[in-house]
């Protein structure tokens, strides 16, 4: 029993104090909570030499959530619904060229630097969500903590430097940002765009969506063709 609170605690309580830290820096996006999270949970098995396996006892529990609370996103899409049918043709096509363009420069970037085929499966999938993208990568033959580690990757670093981007950019328009940041970053940057605005948030969720989808129907089709 102790090995399995030891895990879920640790968890809840690393997040919960990063929550808190964000809220206090006024959400200064290199204080994300995901990424402090991380960083205080694993100087946490370092210092008490908590073995991985027994932390996964109590943290896989948490991980079940994930499904459900990425298809919960779908409400905030369905509150802007109208807005965005009148928007549905600049999105599609912002969805296919921004998709494309992620997995071509990413995948060719280091199959040209000579990587195998286990890394070039899991960066193919890196833009996706965590539970399309595993199981992307599972139906591939990917390795699955490699992709998970790519997907996470891609996540922190998109909510971190994309608010600094979009400064530096001056994007305002919050439908612009947040699909941006849901097609790139999935639901890490997708929550952090919630944290911005609810209009941003949901385009955030909805990019994310669309953009799994799309992923799920093009990666196999390119890598039947390629391999």
């Amino acid at each position: 029993m102790l090995s399995v609170l030891t895990g879920l605690l640790l968890t809840l309580l690393a997040y919960g104090l990063a929550t808190w830290l964000f809220s206090r820096s006024g959400h200064f996006p290199l204080l994300n909570p995901v990424l402090v999270a991380t960083a205080l949970i694993i100087l946490c098995l370092w210092l008490f030499d908590i073995d991985y396996t027994r932390y996964m006892q109590g943290a896989h529990y948490l991980s079940l959530l994930l499904g459900p609370a990425t298809v919960a996103l779908a409400v905030p899409i369905a509150m802007h619904g109208r807005t965005i049918k009148k928007r549905l043709r600049p999105i599609t096509l912002a969805l296919i060229v921004s998709s494309l363009v992620a997995v071509c420069s990413s995948v060719g970037l280091a199959w040209l630097m000579g990587a195998d085929r286990a890394i070039l499966i899991g960066l193919s999938v890196k833009a996706a969500t965590m539970p399309i993208a595993l199981e992307l990568a599972d139906s591939l033959g990917g390795v699955i903590p490699l992709t998970a580690a790519f997907v996470f990757f891609t996540g922190i670093l998109g909510a971190t430097i994309g608010p600094f981007i979009f400064k530096w950019m001056n994007i305002q328009h919050d439908d612009m940002r947040g699909l941006a940041m849901g097609v790139t970053s999935h639901v890490i940057g997708t929550a952090s765009e919630f944290k911005h605005s609810q209009e941003a948030g949901s385009y955030a969720s909805l990019g994310m969506s669309l953009n799994g989808i799309f992923t799920a129907i093009v990666i196999p089709v390119l890598y039947y063709l390629l391999f």
